[in-house]
């Protein structure tokens, strides 16, 4: 196995569990939900209305890149566009403004 396949798969269990806390807090309807995407994973949350991307996380050159989606695509998250490990990942959207993202 890579080194990359090793971080995806231990970054997949840290944000299953972040999504699960945030599910267990949340008085919300919507749900927050893990989905793969190429080379990383995308937050989601799920509710009456579908499902919502809410950050896309990729691996590459041994750190992670995070972007928010935009009109017609996606952009480097403002606060911090990349980390060097899945736990500053978490930590970021702990520590996020507002906690925009918790809506």
């Amino acid at each position: 196995m890579t080194i990359a396949v090793l971080e995806l798969e231990r970054a997949r269990k840290y944000l299953a569990a972040f999504c699960r806390q945030r599910n267990s807090l949340s008085n919300s309807r919507a749900k927050w939900c893990l989905n793969d995407d190429s080379g990383g994973f995308l937050l989601c949350q799920a509710g009456e209305g579908g499902v919502t991307d809410i950050l896309r996380l990729r691996f590459a050159s041994h750190r992670w890149l995070l972007s928010v989606p935009v009109a017609g695509g996606w952009r480097a998250y403002p606060p911090r566009p990349e980390a060097e490990d899945i736990e500053s990942v978490i930590d970021e959207l702990e520590q996020a403004p507002l906690h925009v993202h918790w809506e």
